[in-house]
């Protein structure tokens, strides 16, 4: 039980209670937490400290969320962490080849529309030129781990449809005679809105690494741009500089 007169926050007291029931495998790895309504049963307590609890479990790993199903204690064994290194643009299908495991792309949203002001500085197109506009999740063995919010210019893509978004939309590129692509990348670290944390499985105050990405062909001319949220619990970026001589200041 937890101490009412103990300095100690209450969802501290409960966190601490669980993350000791699974060291001592109490609690072991898939078994199911308790809901939000039995702890507030056990522990007295309000259903927003039990949630703070179960957050700050997800934040450090312990358990994992999963959206319609539950909370279960983490399996370490299963939980795959992508390395991606920030200097190459890298398909869906090269980061499945690097871990070994099944990617899918799963399409959410699909239309066409006229080009912000934004969308067209980046596109290089004039304001109001027709974009396709797309959402899309990114899952490894059906875990959640990227957002994807894209435009490309339509008059280079007018066949772009459905099909090729739910397979490998490089796949489609490289259909069209497309070859090498490159990128300008921006990462912030940010909280998420309502939709990508919950289409992420995250947890609510569990922050996301958000890329701004244009991708352009080798002549220079960018194609699409994006926002990328990564699920930040699976991925680590990596850049690699190249030696140079040492300026004494």
């Amino acid at each position: 039980m937890i101490d009412k007169h103990s300095f100690i926050p209450f969802y501290l007291q409960i966190e601490q209670i669980l993350s000791r029931q699974i060291r001592e495998n109490a609690l072991r790895p898939g078994d199911p937490l308790p809901t939000e309504a039995e702890m507030c049963r056990q522990y007295q307590v309000s259903r927003m400290t039990a949630r703070k609890a179960v957050d700050y479990l997800v934040r450090q790993g312990l358990v994992e969320r999963f959206r319609g199903r539950g909370t279960f204690v983490a399996r370490p064994d299963t939980r795959v962490k992508v390395q991606l290194p920030l200097d190459q643009h890298l398909t869906s299908s090269e980061v499945a080849s690097s871990v070994r495991r099944k990617v899918v792309n799963r399409l959410l949203h699909f239309s066409q529309q006229p080009a912000t002001p934004e969308v067209a500085g980046a596109l290089q197109v004039p304001e109001q030129a027709a974009v396709h506009y797309m959402l899309r999740l990114r899952l490894i063995d059906g875990t959640p781990f990227v957002y994807e919010q894209s435009w490309m210019n339509q008059a280079l893509f007018p066949d772009l449809n459905t099909q090729a978004l739910n397979q490998s939309k490089y796949a489609y590129l490289k259909s069209k005679g497309y070859g090498a692509v490159g990128s300008h990348k921006q990462i912030f670290a940010e909280l998420p809105s309502t939709e990508i944390r919950e289409a992420l499985g995250l947890a609510r105050d569990e922050p996301v690494l958000h890329a701004s990405v244009i991708a352009f062909f080798a002549n220079g001319v960018p194609f699409e741009l994006s926002n990328v949220y990564y699920n930040q619990r699976h991925y680590t970026f990596t850049l690699d500089a190249p030696p140079r001589p040492l300026l004494a200041l």
